[in-house]
């Protein structure tokens, strides 16, 4: 069977898409065709758990649910979508699943226009996904490879292992990007495409701007080789084979040496292009093939999570086939009046069939409503728990970071109290009182004799050279041969 074109949806226009050529195209031509659209990784919530392997379909697809409300920040009063990709671990008796969830407010705010003149959206995949498009079309050998995407809103780099999704982290946008080096965005995209993160051949004045850019690119690396460090034991791969650079059709120059930095080497770098001609489209292009090929059934382990369903035509449909089954008994029963006794015989064998299946299935509801009802009540009572837990960690990480605090201003105080009973000892003073109001200011009340007045003038000298920034004296005065004098020292 020839494969059937489909209507990729994008930014409010619609394209027929046969595989090869995109053609503008109204919205009514979904009446005709599949259609889809992809969805940022903005809009999703992400989560990554481990199961036995003795888990039904059903039961790993509950609890996987169930994982999402608990761990997935999935709250229990809001509907989501919720699809998933299950990897069987090698070296391990468990399932790894990466789930991944979108609220249907999400959905409609980001679909309400399409939606209002197409009533379905077939498809809906994470974009992230889509580069299994990649291997299937361009038919090349599926390694451990990574696709490092750079797009102007949204950035990503995606981890594929054998032709199957395994990982991904967020990495900065052009728009990021340019709003840390104090760029606008056109001009940093411009550097990015005409120099990479190579300042050798860059003009003077651009040299500072390439600079930051491969400082920001470094971290952007780090992160990436953490998740693929991650994965190495779950997976058993080795490291990556090649870097596919998705940055219409550009190449990024000094991005390898960066991840050889990192202890990735041997890497083998490709810019992704589709088609030479339309090498801007190539992610447009990415996107629409896997929703062609899964709507052609030309791909395996596909996600979609569209809530927007397709109505089969009404002939099609339970209820068409009764009315074209109730027409049909109507001509025949006018022709032969016995019809109707013979078909009310056998209508009366298939409604108790029905009915009996109908009771089973009513069960079964009954007891997963049961179960779900549960689990649910669980969750809210986890995450009731989860908050509590929460407030205590915030209590006790404002203690801890207010400690040092605390300990820094304790021993400053300390360290000026031991200076001022080391120097009034050095020079043999006496005090009346010592009032140490802060760490930055203490008030020392001297005594002396007559004859030894100029060791308060020493002792104030010997703050100096301790380190502090001043002593001073408001008053002095002398009682009975006594000589009084406060002095005030500061850090």
């Amino acid at each position: 069977m020839n494969p059937k074109p489909i209507v990729y949806l994008e930014e409010n226009k619609a394209w027929l898409f046969d595989g090869d050529v995109f053609t503008p195209c109204d919205y009514a031509a979904v009446k005709k065709h599949k259609c889809g659209a992809s969805i940022s990784l903005s809009k999703l919530q992400v989560g990554s758990f481990k199961f036995p392997t003795n888990l039904s379909t059903q039961e790993l697809e509950i609890q996987t649910e169930v994982k999402m409300y608990e761990e997935g920040g999935l709250k229990s009063d809001i509907d989501y979508e919720v699809a998933s990709f299950n990897h069987s671990l090698e070296f391990e008796n468990s399932v790894l699943v990466e789930a991944f969830a979108v609220s249907h407010d999400q959905l409609e705010e980001y679909c309400a226009d399409i939606v209002k003149k197409t009533k379905v959206i077939d498809w809906i995949v994470p974009s992230f996904i889509t580069y299994t498009s990649f291997y299937v079309h361009n038919k090349i050998e599926a390694k451990t490879d990574l696709f490092y995407y750079l797009g102007q809103e949204e950035s990503y780099a995606v981890l594929f292992h054998n032709g199957t999704y395994i990982a991904h982290r967020r990495i900065l946008s052009i728009k990021e990007l340019a709003k840390e080096i104090g760029l606008d965005e056109q001009r940093c995209k411009s550097l990015l495409q005409r120099y990479g993160l190579e300042d050798e051949t860059c003009p003077d004045e651009d040299k500072i701007f390439i600079s930051q850019l491969e400082a920001l690119f470094s971290k952007q690396v780090e992160k990436i080789v953490h998740a693929i460090n991650h994965k190495r034991g779950l997976f058993g791969i080795e490291g990556i084979h090649r870097v596919f650079i998705d940055f219409e059709g550009k190449d990024l120059n000094g991005l390898k040496s960066i991840f050889e930095a990192y202890g990735i080497e041997n890497l083998e770098m490709s810019t992704l292009v589709y088609k030479e001609q339309e090498a801007e489209d190539s992610h447009k292009f990415i996107k629409a093939m896997y929703i062609y090929l899964s709507a052609n059934g030309l791909l395996e382990n596909t996600l979609n999570l569209s809530p927007y369903e397709r109505q089969e035509p009404w002939f099609k449909r339970h209820s068409g086939h009764l009315i074209a089954t109730s027409t049909a008994a109507l001509l025949l029963g006018f022709i032969h009046p016995s019809y109707f006794y013979l078909q009310g015989e056998m209508y009366t064998d298939k409604i108790q069939v029905l009915e009996m299946k109908l009771k089973s299935i009513e069960a079964q509801t009954e007891v997963l409503g049961t179960k779900l009802k549960a689990l649910r009540e669980e969750v809210d009572r986890s995450q009731l728990k989860l908050e509590t837990v929460k407030d205590k960690n915030k209590v006790y990480s404002i203690t801890l970071n207010t400690l040092p605090l605390l300990m820094n201003t304790r021993n400053i105080r300390q360290k000026m109290m031991y200076d001022a009973l080391d120097i009034l000892n050095t020079y043999k003073l006496s005090t009346l009182s010592l009032d140490q109001n802060s760490t930055q200011r203490m008030e020392i009340h001297v005594i002396t004799d007559y004859h030894s007045r100029d060791k308060i003038a020493k002792f104030m000298k010997a703050w100096m050279k301790s380190g502090y920034k001043e002593a001073t004296t408001q008053e002095i005065y002398l009682d009975n041969n006594i000589y009084e004098s406060k002095i005030e020292v500061y850090r």
